[in-house]
């Protein structure tokens, strides 16, 4: 009775389907789980939606439309991600500086060079057509500024056309805030027309190869900064930037001073605009001229700090006072500033260090120092000791020469030799090193000239006292145990030529343009040649080939071997550096000296170890 029973309660109570297994007992994986579930509240919606009146048909043109949009959107970004590959590959196809992971770091000549030709027409006359390896052009920015009339060969004067009519208007009240914006919007045309492939504006002749240093997002927005901003620079400023920039001016302190004599011509013309003070606005003036000086090289540690004094003496002034009186004010506190830091600390220094030289000795320098050149003629022409000056000198810049040159003529005996020769120059009897110096950190190091601590370790080496002379505006707050964090890279073109003939004029700008222009625009020429040579019967142009390569052999055949030794004269091993990968010339400025090298540091102050300089620099920065 009970068997059956248990057997009608089984055949009414329904049997429990498990989810996880199919109608045929398979069990089913995770994944076909997770597309269950989403068939099932796929069925949830659409049933709703169909509760609301969306019909199925509806329902799957909206389907469609949303993989089509994501479709769409994938395809976008894919497209944006080839453009950016595309551009990094140009960039890095393009690329003209060749840089040292080491020093990658580093602006090189190069990009300072394209920064000051890319905004000097702004600068110039702005009639003036200039020649690029692209053929003829007129420097639209500096011509639509001006309001001058005038033509372009490049397709640029269209857009530059259509700006005009957009940014222009017929009133005369707002042609100063119409010629801003008309300034702006070229500036930002001028560098990112991807149609046009030249600069304009420039100031020289561009080669293809600086033209590619503008391919850098961070040199550009630079250069259109400067651009926007022109009509802020000083014509002195401007004129200064560019003898820094072809090393006419060399040194810190003549740096310094040349600096210091420009903010005082800029300080007097300066008008303060309506609405302002000249304690306020007469800082953001100075700032656009020390943003295109830092284009033509780094500043100085001793310009930084005759900066940083003179914003301080601005913000000090009385927003009361009158702006021509404050300006005098200025300029003469600029003069007093420059004949307390540099004239006056360079007398204390020659008097300090005139101690410390014996008669009858020997002394070797390196390079060029203006307070060492004072410091000799001093100790020989006033004090009347009998020195003898070995002058040490280095390439690529030659500054021993100018050294030697006034000492010679004062009638010092003088050797001038090069650093290649320092085991020789340390073996005739040296009595003393003196060494410039560039800046000295508060670590105690020596940062000067390349070439300084291979001078100073060798004279340790021997027991020949190493005597640094530095005023205290030299110092700097910096801390620094290499001469790869943080040092200038020179043109590395200045290392190629192996001759010694006229050394400014190959460091000049316009030689190393003009060459390369004419060698890119001669392998244009060939290029363009072989392009439109005609294309006949393969086998005739051989056999013409053959016949000219024939004749041209018994041409050479009876002079060949005057030509070769010609040839291995003439020919520099470093010529066409550039299209070798695995050569690399690094033209570094500078060098750190480590303090252990140097005896004393001979200050305005006195002559004191390098580990007291940090009590220099409070007490400097006390008394600024």
């Amino acid at each position: 009775m009970s068997d059956t029973a248990a057997t009608k309660e089984a055949n009414a109570t329904p049997a429990v389907t498990d989810p996880t297994t199919t109608p045929g007992g398979k069990k089913l994986t995770n994944k076909e789980l997770k597309e269950l579930k989403k068939q099932e509240e796929a069925a949830k919606r659409s049933a709703k939606k169909q509760a609301s009146g969306i019909s199925v048909e509806q329902q799957q043109a909206q389907a469609q439309a949303k993989r089509d949009k994501k479709q769409h959107q994938r395809e976008k970004q894919q497209q944006e991600l080839k453009k950016k590959e595309t551009q990094q590959q140009k960039l890095l196809n393009n690329k003209n500086v060749k840089k040292t992971s080491l020093f990658s770091h580093l602006e090189t000549t190069e990009e300072r060079r394209a920064t000051l030709l890319a905004i000097g027409s702004a600068l110039n006359s702005p009639r003036a057509a200039r020649i690029t390896a692209s053929g003829l052009m007129v420097p639209v920015v500096a011509s639509a500024l001006s309001g001058a009339k005038v033509y372009t060969t490049s397709n640029l004067a269209h857009n530059v056309a259509q700006t005009t009519a957009i940014t222009s208007t017929p009133t005369e009240t707002g042609s100063e805030n119409n010629t801003v914006d008309l300034a702006k919007s070229l500036a930002s045309l001028s560098l990112e027309n991807n149609d046009v492939n030249v600069v304009p504006g420039v100031s020289s002749i561009i080669p293809d190869a600086l033209k590619k240093s503008l391919d850098s997002p961070e040199l550009v927005s630079n250069i259109k900064e400067l651009l926007v901003n022109k009509d802020f620079i000083h014509p002195v400023i401007s004129q200064l930037t560019f003898n820094l920039a072809i090393y006419k001016i060399v040194g810190s302190i003549p740096r310094c001073i040349a600096m210091l004599e420009a903010f005082q011509i800029v300080i007097k013309d300066y008008k303060t605009p309506k609405g302002t003070t000249l304690s306020r606005n007469l800082t953001n003036y100075l700032s656009h001229q020390i943003d295109l000086l830092k284009r033509a090289r780094p500043l100085s540690v001793t310009m930084g700090n005759a900066i940083r004094w003179l914003k301080q003496e601005i913000s000090h002034i009385d927003p009361s006072t009158a702006d021509n009186e404050a300006k005098l004010d200025l300029v003469e506190k600029i003069g007093l500033f420059a004949k307390e830091k540099i004239e006056l600390a360079d007398q204390l220094i020659i008097k300090n260090a005139s101690n410390q030289i014996e008669d009858k000795s020997t002394i070797v320098t390196f390079g060029s120092s203006k307070v060492l050149t004072e410091l000799i003629l001093h100790n020989t022409r006033v004090l009347k000791k009998d020195l003898e000056v070995i002058v040490v000198d280095s390439r690529p810049l030659f500054e021993g020469k100018k050294m030697a040159t006034i000492l010679r003529e004062n009638g010092v005996k003088v050797i001038y030799t090069l650093i290649t020769s320092l085991d020789t120059v340390f073996n005739m009897g040296v009595d003393y090193v003196f060494l410039g110096a560039h800046s000295i950190l508060s670590n105690g190091f020596l940062y000067s000239r390349a070439g300084t601590a291979m001078i100073a370790m060798s004279a340790k080496r021997r027991n020949i006292p190493v005597l640094v002379c530095c005023e205290s505006l030299k110092f700097s707050q910096r801390v620094q145990l290499d001469s790869v964090t943080y040092n200038e890279l020179a043109d590395p073109n200045d290392l190629v030529p192996i001759d010694y003939e006229s050394p400014m004029e190959r460091r000049s700008s316009k030689g190393i343009l003009l060459k390369q222009f004419v060698k890119e625009r001669h392998e244009h020429n060939i290029k363009l040649e072989k392009e439109n040579a005609p294309k006949g019967n393969k086998q005739q142009q051989q056999q013409q080939q053959k016949n000219k390569h024939n004749k041209d052999s018994q041409g050479k055949s009876e002079d060949s071997t005057a030509k070769d030794t010609d040839n291995e004269q003439s020919e520099n091993v470093l010529d066409d550096w550039q299209k070798l990968a695995s050569l690399n010339i690094v033209n570094i400025l500078y060098d750190l000296t480590p303090p252990e090298y140097i005896n004393k540091v001979i200050t305005e102050f006195g002559a004191l170890p390098p580990s007291s300089v940090p009590v220099i620099l409070r007490e400097y920065k006390g008394s600024a």
